[in-house]
């Protein structure tokens, strides 16, 4: 093999490597956390911002939320919170119960 099939037999290897990888690095990242561990209702902000891609402002939207709304009686509620887009809400998902 020579030229271009080279090229691009390296080139697709180089990308299932690189998916490899990524996967394993994702699955890798969401194993510490309990399922169904932080409880949307009951949380701290301090427990919130222990989400992935939930920090302080977010935290803080949510437990405002509650409080003007009260308790979600649905973790899709969650969404309705502004900085919880659904990408956000499908991550965090198999951490959180209500």
């Amino acid at each position: 093999m020579t030229g271009k099939p080279l090229a691009i037999a390296l080139i697709s290897l180089s990308l299932v490597s690189l998916a490899c990888t990524s996967r394993i690095g994702y699955e890798e990242a969401a194993e510490p956390a309990a399922v169904g561990s932080v409880n949307i209702n009951t949380a701290s902000v301090a427990e919130l911002e222990m989400l992935p891609g939930v920090g302080q402002k977010t935290a803080e939207a949510i437990a405002e939320h509650r409080e003007q709304h009260g308790a979600f009686r649905r973790v899709e509620h969650l969404m309705l919170v502004q900085g919880v887009s659904e990408g956000r809400f499908l991550e965090i998902r198999p951490l959180i119960t209500h």
